[in-house]
């Protein structure tokens, strides 16, 4: 799985082997160097981000390789910022925007992630994301989580309220509990009861 996030572009490595590649940046953090853009540069970023994405969505094709489409509300672009603020509403656009593009490409391999320490914005996330998605008549997986969530206890806390809540409302196709902390096959017990709720609920 490759995650696509918002931080400033560099080269990355492919080949007809699965190489753990955690993220493809193809978008920079908010360094708030511009405050204002014109329709004209943010369209002008968004081809920039286009010829850096595409070879990278072609070799996902080429491969067979599914692609995870992460948006970090702690880090929109600051062309996501100058239009839609530090919001749920710039979180969806940032990630369609690179959905856009793979689907222009014809790929549909990928799954969406909304990225917030805060459940809260995480959750007004996802459930914006899929009522724009029902607008638009598309259909493709959620994986939940609430990143940097913190330490022990209250990270399991935090974990349980934003990804249960969106799972009650029937939605999230994988989940993951993160810890700032702990070893990750602490997270095996928290993961599994969600996923039970989340069986309970649809099925």
């Amino acid at each position: 799985m490759f995650w696509v996030s918002q931080v400033k572009a560099r080269k990355y490595h492919m080949s007809s082997k699965p190489v753990p590649v955690p993220n493809f940046p193809a978008d920079r953090r908010a360094e708030f160097e511009q405050l204002e853009y014109t329709d004209d540069d943010y369209q002008k970023e968004l081809e920039d981000i286009e010829k850096v994405f595409v070879p990278l969505v072609e070799k996902c094709k080429k491969y067979g390789r599914a692609m995870g489409i992460g948006t970090n509300h702690g880090s929109l672009s600051d062309r996501i910022m100058s239009y839609f603020g530090d919001s749920p509403r710039g979180m969806v656009e940032s990630a369609f925007e690179f959905a856009r593009i793979c689907r222009k490409l014809d790929f549909h391999n990928f799954v969406f992630s909304m990225k917030a320490s805060n459940p809260v914005i995480m959750v007004q996330a996802y459930r914006l994301l899929v009522a724009e998605m029902y607008v638009q008549g598309w259909d493709y997986p959620l994986h939940l989580g609430v990143t940097e969530a913190g330490e022990g206890e209250d990270g399991r806390m935090k974990s349980a309220i934003g990804i249960g809540t969106l799972l009650q409302d029937g939605l999230g196709d994988t989940v993951r509990v993160y810890s700032l902390t702990e070893p990750s096959e602490e997270e095996i017990d928290p993961c599994r009861k969600l996923a039970n709720l989340g069986i309970s609920i649809t099925s």
